[in-house]
């Protein structure tokens, strides 16, 4: 029993460890995020750049929401109205930073938590397919854990072979 205590108390820490590392990697992503929308903001020509660039990236940081909440309808609105070339512009700015994302997140979070980006993304892609828009977010868990439970396991193996 007291084996079994000290290997839930060193799995508790290992992935406590590994969220926190997640949640920085997180703000690590909002903060390119943010580089790369308050520049196309700015050569667009969009007032307030800046702070919008801020308010997007921050939404961004919500898994399931994400920048397209705000960026997709902002340019369908001007595509509507008319105004085709700042919805393209617009568009091609979601674009860069959707295709940001999608190769940034996985290197990114992989490494700050500890799992090669391919397990990260292949954890998030299951857990999307299993629990809906919800294993976004339970993807990266699911792998910090599977890593911390892996960790122990290896680290109980080199107990008995001393």
């Amino acid at each position: 029993m007291e084996k079994f205590s000290y290997y839930m108390r060193e799995i508790i820490h290992s992935v406590s460890k590994g969220l926190g590392n997640y949640l920085k990697a997180t703000f690590k992503l909002a903060g390119i995020a943010t580089i790369i929308l308050a520049v196309g903001l700015w050569l667009v020509g969009v007032d307030f750049w800046f702070w919008k660039a801020i308010g997007i990236a921050f939404v961004d940081m919500i898994p399931i929401l994400g920048s397209g909440i705000i960026m997709i309808p902002w340019a369908l609105v001007h595509f509507f109205l008319g105004n085709t070339s700042w919805a393209w512009q617009i568009g091609l700015v979601y674009i860069v930073l959707v295709v940001f994302r999608q190769i940034a997140e996985p290197i990114i979070t992989g490494r700050s938590i500890g799992v090669r980006p391919l397990y990260t993304f292949l954890s998030t892609i299951v857990c999307v397919l299993i629990f809906g828009p919800i294993g976004a977010v339970l993807g990266a868990v699911v792998a910090v854990v599977i890593k911390a439970i892996t960790e122990v396991k290896a680290f109980e193996k080199k107990d008995y072979e001393i």
